[in-house]
């Protein structure tokens, strides 16, 4: 029996541990992308469990596109709030993100095991830079069929692109975000009213819960304010990160690369391109690029500290703003605004794939780089494989021809 996520008691079979023992499942399964993830928890949970009904899934689908953050985590999160109360919030995050923790966390060993092997290590550092900037460049051609479908959208996408490739600041991408929203209030027609909301209005409770967490936005924008302390300022640095993330996890790519490796040398650019491939060879969201260098800088306790960080405030937010997914429909300023940003996040994907293409040794060596560019490109958007297959593959290849 389906039931409401409205209704104040647990359905039948429902338990906190039952709940984290299945996002543990679809953490180490869900391979293809945040709409994969959701598509296999809506079977999960609403046909096979029946805890949940479909149009309170697809609402919260609906509701996690507005706000920041990693979308389906966000969405289980507010899932397992409606049906367990906090316990139930903290049984559906900690399972959906602890198998992408512990493969990271194996994968960080792997990599920092490549340091006595400078020719392997040269291989994997190259070679899995044109999978990723395939993988960017399809997500950006993917996204910009629903973002940016008119010649207008698309010209604000490429100059959303070109900008991030422009400007020498590491705060660039959240300029470029601002922007484009500004872009479409002032110069672009205004979306069509919405329908009267039908959800109560927000309690007091629930505006605390979205503004609290969205306040380490200023970490952000103003990362003097951080501490000096590692751990806390690693929690607090992907804290305002994810805070300030629209349009998906890979839009965060450009905003990583610009604080953790230009502006708090966290990171080498090499280091920060192996962190992006780790995160991309688990099921999970990219932001588990998070765990990988909190492991690098501070170990286990900061590979913890930025997992919290990055994950928790905007699923608190989204539990906050949880059944106002019609209101912020209606606030036709911030959807005026929203056609821009969408655009710019196209943008910014596209622009993130050609600044890791650009990392190549084109000069060096341009056979190579152009065997290892067109076999990525076949791979992933003629052959249509996965990371998993991708980037081993460009690895494998980058080894051959460096040898050579």
């Amino acid at each position: 029996m389906h039931r409401s996520l409205t209704s104040p008691a647990p359905p039948p079979g429902y338990s906190a541990l039952r709940l984290f023992t299945d996002c543990v499942v679809l953490g180490f399964t869900a391979w293809g992308g945040f709409m994969a993830l959701l598509a296999q928890a809506q079977e999960r949970f609403v046909r096979k469990r029946g805890w949940v009904v479909e149009k309170d899934f697809l609402d919260l689908i609906a509701l996690v596109t507005m706000l920041p953050g990693p979308q389906a985590v966000n969405a289980l999160a507010v899932m397992g709030h409606r049906l367990g109360g906090w316990a139930g919030f903290t049984a559906a995050l900690a399972g959906i993100v602890l198998p992408s923790f512990f493969i990271i966390l194996g994968l960080w060993w792997g990599y920092a095991a490549l340091a006595g092997h400078p020719a392997l290590l040269r291989a994997v550092i190259v070679g899995v830079l044109p999978p990723l900037a395939m993988i960017l460049a399809q997500t950006a051609w993917n996204q910009s069929k629903k973002a940016a479908p008119a010649r207008r959208d698309k010209a604000l996408a490429l100059v959303a692109a070109a900008a991030l490739l422009l400007l020498p600041f590491w705060s660039a991408p959240i300029l470029v975000l601002a922007a484009g929203g500004l872009v479409a209030r002032l110069f672009w027609p205004a979306p069509p009213p919405a329908a009267a909301p039908t959800s109560p209005p927000m309690r007091p409770a629930q505006v605390l819960l979205c503004l609290v967490p969205a306040g380490f936005a200023v970490f952000q924008i103003v990362p003097a304010l951080l501490p000096d302390a590692v751990v806390a300022r690693l929690a607090l640095a992907f804290a305002g990160i994810s805070t300030t993330l629209f349009g998906g996890a890979l839009v965060m790519v450009p905003l990583l690369e610009g604080l953790i490796v230009e502006h708090l040398g966290w990171l080498s650019h090499a280091g920060f391109t192996a962190g992006l491939a780790a995160s991309q060879l688990t099921p999970g969201p990219i932001v588990g690029i998070a765990t990988f260098t909190g492991m690098e800088i501070a170990g286990f306790a900061g590979a913890l500290a930025a997992t919290v960080g990055v994950y928790t405030p905007t699923a608190v937010i989204a539990v906050g703003a949880s059944g106002a997914a019609d209101r912020l429909k209606g606030l036709r300023w911030f959807q005026h605004a929203m056609l821009g940003v969408r655009c710019a996040v196209v943008g910014l994907i596209a622009g993130a794939a050609v600044t890791l293409w650009l990392k190549l040794p084109l000069a060096a060596q341009p056979l190579s780089c152009a065997a290892l560019t067109l076999a990525a490109a076949l791979l992933v958007f003629r052959l249509k494989q996965p990371p998993y297959v991708t980037i081993p593959a460009g690895v494998l290849l980058a080894w051959l021809l460096m040898r050579a």
